[in-house]
């Protein structure tokens, strides 16, 4: 049975997300299997209505808001600032970028807090799955948007998606783990691009895995591959390795400062290629043993 200091932490990463949306009802589409009755309760100060939100919702809530970035403890790392200017520059101009870097070097975590801080502007952040198909992928960015989506057509979603993204100004859709969408969906993208040429920025994160698996298309002459790499620039923006002063901060931001563990941390890292994952999973083991 969760306690109700877990259910306050739920509440507090439910209170920055849905802070990030024009709406309460907005931020409870985006959520899968949650009503906007439920989030009411669940954000409710005196824990009016608590009794009747299950474990289960609770935790169906944490799975979904649990890594809202916290503000508090960003810090402006070489990678920070090129995913920023990039991230900018697409949303002013509608144009559209690719950029790599291996897993751990802050992807996505840079893009979760700039669409959050960003939602109400038009930006939407996608995660995407190697099993969605064109209809799950235009699902995904409709609860984004937080629309209701009832029984619809491929093509009804569309045009649905199309019509509200358009109502924003200057938007911003960033496709994080876009290499794990099937060519099918990847192809997809053509429409859609097509569709916003011009008044929505596209931005693709990935490994090099994309640019490899580009390349590999673009040999064997696949079918839609020169028109994907066309629409990106014909070129990849690559990330650079984290630097050890750069762990180090964010190390310090978050409570770890005694300089012989900063040291073993910085060096795993290191060995890791610049795995920041590396330093997250000894930043929450120094969180839980000092609250």
């Amino acid at each position: 049975m969760l306690s109700i200091t877990q259910k306050r932490e739920i509440q507090y990463k439910l209170r920055i997300f849905t802070s990030s949306f024009h709406s309460q009802k907005r931020a409870a589409t985006c959520i899968d299997g949650c009503s906007e009755g439920t989030v009411i309760s669940a954000l409710s100060n005196d824990e009016f209505g608590w009794e009747k939100i299950s474990d289960k919702m609770w935790l169906n809530i944490a799975a979904q808001v649990g890594n809202v970035v916290d503000y508090d403890n960003i810090v402006e790392t070489g990678n920070y600032k090129i995913l920023n200017r990039y991230f900018n520059l697409a949303k002013k101009t509608g144009a559209s970028f690719a950029i790599t870097g291996n897993a751990g070097w802050g992807k996505t975590y840079t893009s979760k807090w700039y669409s959050s801080i960003n939602r109400k502007n038009g930006v939407l952040y996608l995660e995407c799955a190697e099993y969605w198909n064109k209809k799950m992928f235009l699902q995904k960015l409709l609860m984004q948007l937080g629309v209701t989506i009832f029984w619809k057509s491929t093509g009804e979603m569309m045009e649905s998606l199309v019509r509200e993204i358009r109502k924003n100004d200057k938007p911003l859709i960033i496709m994080d783990e876009v290499d794990k969408l099937s060519d099918g969906v990847l192809k997809f993208f053509i429409t859609l691009y097509n569709e916003l040429n011009k008044h929505c920025g596209f931005v693709w994160l990935s490994t090099d895995a994309m640019e490899k698996r580009m390349v590999r298309g673009m040999e064997k002459r696949t079918i839609g591959y020169p028109e994907l790499f066309s629409r990106i620039g014909a070129t990849f923006i690559r990330l650079k390795q984290p630097m050890m002063d750069e762990v180090q901060e964010i190390l310090n931001v978050n409570g770890i400062t005694d300089k012989e563990k900063v040291t073993i941390i910085c060096n795993e890292v290191k060995d890791l290629k610049g795995d920041l994952r590396r330093a997250e999973r000894n930043i929450l083991k120094y969180k839980e043993k000092n609250n």
